[in-house]
């Protein structure tokens, strides 16, 4: 598995080095998302890849700038035209970030509107670790687009551990593993036109965390790095509310006294979905009965453990979307 979290000296350069003024900026911007990628660290714009930022040791003969990858060329569509992409660099970064938002907004009003579902990915993950109620949900997320294309076909959306807030002096975690789709044709499981492979729906999604959850050693792994991958954020400031989870061991945070629970989870999040449908109900069909799902409290993304609902219980809450 490769891991996703960074080596301890690439920390200390968003912490408190070359690329501080990068992270400052996205502490206290909600629209950006700062996800680790192991000799890499990726800022994501409405779940888009705005920047990418490379590990200096690996390049120790590279100049400052070329530390910095900017937007995709794919982005530059303007106006049946091209539209110059600026390139990043850490001391007008700021002025980075508001020219590359709006080629952004621009390409996804203009061209594709292809990032609505990673845009809800990435408002998960900024409601549950940094908003102002960020503290008072019961999970934190570690990580956005996981994928082991080894064993768990497509990939995780989020990968989050559940601390409740009622439980915040105790130090065991369980790690849950998210879906997360948008609307009401996202959910069905449909062989392609060629009959050569499914399209990725909910009771697909399902059978591949079955695999996962067979190969021990592989999630053991993955326990441990999302935890440093938590540490990590906490680190630069980017998760609130963990103050009492992590140790402080010679001046540097820890992850000493952590436990993981051995079990893992899988729970769908469905966004928009619309109610009248029938696609859920026909989905549900054929799952088995520990299909997890997440519903809101009221609205918004804020995740709590109770409102966890297995399949039965997700019928009693939904019933109009359940009649024959």
């Amino acid at each position: 598995m490769q891991k996703r979290s960074i080596s301890e000296s690439f920390l200390n350069s968003l912490k408190a080095g070359l690329f501080k003024s990068i992270v400052d900026i996205v502490r206290i911007d909600p629209s950006l998302d700062l996800e680790m990628r192991g000799d890499t660290v990726m800022v994501y714009y409405r779940g888009g890849k705005i920047l990418t930022i490379h590990d200096p040791d690996l390049y120790p003969n590279m100049k400052e700038a070329g530390f910095l990858t900017g937007l995709d060329p794919k982005y530059s569509y303007k106006e049946n035209s091209k539209q110059a992409i600026p390139l990043p660099h850490s001391s007008s970064i700021l002025d980075y970030f508001a020219v590359s938002k709006h080629i952004i907004d621009n390409y996804e009003w203009k061209v594709k509107e292809h990032l609505g579902e990673k845009e809800i990915q990435q408002r998960i993950v900024s409601e549950n670790n940094s908003m102002v109620n960020a503290d008072e949900t019961d999970f934190f997320i570690a990580d956005m687009e996981w994928a082991e294309n080894s064993v768990f076909e497509g990939r995780a959306d989020l990968i989050a551990f559940h601390w409740g807030h009622m439980e915040h002096r105790r130090k065991k975690l369980t790690m849950y593993l998210i879906e997360v789709k948008q609307g009401c044709d996202a959910i069905r499981t449909r062989e392609s036109t060629k009959k050569e492979k499914v399209s990725p729906g909910l009771k697909k999604h399902q059978q591949d965390f079955y695999k996962l959850q067979n190969e021990k050693s592989l999630i053991k792994e993955l326990k441990d790095d999302m935890l440093e991958v938590l540490r990590q954020k906490y680190c630069l400031g980017l998760v609130k509310g963990l103050d009492h989870l992590f140790s402080q061991v010679d001046g540097k945070v820890t992850t000493t006294g952590i436990s993981i629970e051995d079990e893992i989870h899988f729970v769908f999040l469905l966004a928009n979905y619309l109610h009248y449908s029938d696609n859920l109900k026909n989905e549900l069909v054929d799952m088995p009965d520990d299909s997890y799902f997440y519903v809101s409290s009221f609205l918004g993304y804020g995740l709590f453990k109770d409102l966890v609902l297995t399949k039965a219980e997700l019928k009693k809450h939904y019933p109009m979307m359940f009649k024959i």
